[in-house]
Formats: structure tokens, sequence, C-alpha cells
């Protein structure tokens, strides 16, 4: 039987968080690559946020590219939502808007685990004095807690992936920490930061690996449905396994703890924008 996932399947934060998530729904996506039949949610406000969300990361991509300010700021204010106006001059008052150093803003890096590829698109690396820094901007309608980040898979493989790009001069290892900083716009200052060192790199690269080996290991009907079906009422895909058609309500759906919050959103949108 030909192994379900190609050799060269690369991996990324989205898709290890979906397989974390609901086995079946990684599959459904990723193997089978069916659209989603289902709305998330009842009403089009998670539409709004989604999109509204891709347009921020979009000016502020253009900003560390060294466009006019006050350009984009017409931009903002121009656009139909009023958050994008108030996002963006909230960024320009914040200290993100003026980080020193070497700025990548919008790049997608990608190293080799195990001999299979893991990447990771980063909103903003900054490279300053022997200091490494990944940024990620959010625009979430509640503050994340710390342990929620901490958990999250995007925690662990952007700094597994950079310190893999970053971590190495000739051969010998030079880097001994990075922090990643989550900024939400909603909440500018209120800035999530998570250290880590090559201690936790290897913690980070174990459960990678493990993942990634025993997602290559099932065969299709080991891809089971999450034992836990109240995850079902916010999944897309919830109509292939007659597990529910009825969209949930957007005040559960943004009151939830079952959901990490890259699941609120298709992941596909902030691997192409952050």
């Amino acid at each position: 039987m030909a192994d379900l996932i190609s050799p060269d399947f690369t991996f990324t934060q989205s898709n290890l968080q979906t397989f974390d998530y609901c086995r079946r729904r990684f599959y459904l996506r990723y193997v089978r690559k069916l659209v989603w039949p289902a709305q998330l949610v009842s009403d089009q406000q998670h539409v709004q946020d989604r999109d509204a969300g891709v347009r921020f990361h979009r000016i502020i991509h253009q900003y560390f590219l060294g466009f006019d300010p006050a350009l984009l700021q017409n931009v903002a204010q121009a656009d139909p939502d009023p958050r994008i106006e108030a996002w963006f001059i909230t960024f320009l008052s914040s200290q993100m808007a003026h980080l020193e150093g070497t700025l990548y803003p919008e790049i997608l890096y990608t190293t080799t685990v195990s001999g299979h590829p893991l990447s990771a698109k980063v909103d903003l690396l900054q490279l300053n004095g022997g200091l490494v820094k990944v940024y990620d901007w959010k625009t979430s309608r509640q503050l994340p807690k710390l342990p929620t980040l901490q958990k999250q898979i995007q925690s662990k493989v952007y700094p597994l992936v950079i310190s893999r790009v970053y971590g190495r001069d000739a051969g010998e290892k030079f880097l001994d920490d990075l922090t990643l900083i989550y900024w939400e716009a909603n909440f500018p200052d209120q800035t999530i930061e998570i250290k880590s060192t090559q201690a936790e790199w290897q913690k980070y690269e174990l459960e990678i690996t493990n993942s990634m080996a025993l997602i290559h290991s099932l065969a299709e009907e080991e891809f089971v449905l999450t034992p836990d079906e109240r995850k079902c009422a916010w999944c897309e895909y919830r109509s292939y396994c007659q597990r529910g058609k009825t969209a949930q309500s957007i005040e559960d759906f943004q009151e939830t703890n079952l959901i990490d919050e890259e699941m609120k959103i298709n992941g596909d949108v902030f691997d192409a924008f952050g």
C-alpha cells in the first residue's frame, strides 16, 4: 500500500496543529484535500474577522518593507472595516513600529527535522546585537493566556525552525536563546513573550519528530475522529463525520476554550500572511 503522506510533505504549525486537534480533520484536509462543506459558525462575523486580520497583516508587512506610513494610514482609513485603521494607529504608536536591528518581514523559513521538511512563515524576524526575536501579529477578540499559547504548535515550530536556520555559524552553535513575541492589536500593552533555549528546542524537536513519524505511519482508518465531540461543533468538516450540520453561534465560538486560536481561522490564510 502506498504511503498516504508523501515523503516530501512539508509540515507546518497549521497542519501539525490540525493533527493534534483531530486526526480525521487532518486526513480530510491534507490527505483527501476536501473542501469544507459546513459553516464554521452561524453568522459571518468570523469571516469578517479573518479577512480583517489578513488585511492588517498585509499593511504591517508593507510597513516593514518601507512603504510610506502616511500612505498606509490612508489605506487603513479607506478600509471598510474601521478596526483596520484603529489597529494600524495603535501599531504606529507602539514600540513594534520602532524596532531596531535587521528586520525580516513575512519570510518563509524551512529546515529538515528527521528527514522531513518543516516550515514556518514568520510575521517578523529581528536580529539585533546577537538577540533573535520572532514577532507574531494577532487580532484576537480575547487576549490569549500564556499557558494556551505555550501549548500551541506554533510556539514550538517557530523557535525550532529559526534556531535551526540562525543557530549555527560555520558549524558552531552561537544562538543560545530566542524570544517569540505575540503582539495583540486589541491588547497592545499586554505583549506575551515566550523565551526558549536549546533545552526547549530539543524538547520541541522530539515532540515534532514523534508527530511526523506518527502521521507518516498511519493507515487511512487510523486517522480517527477526535473523542471530544464538543470540538466538532466548531469544525467545518463535521458533516463528513456525521457529527452535526448546524453551525455554532458566534458567541459560543468566541468564548470556548476548546479551540486553539489558529483553529478558529483557516490555517492556510495565516500560512500565507503570518
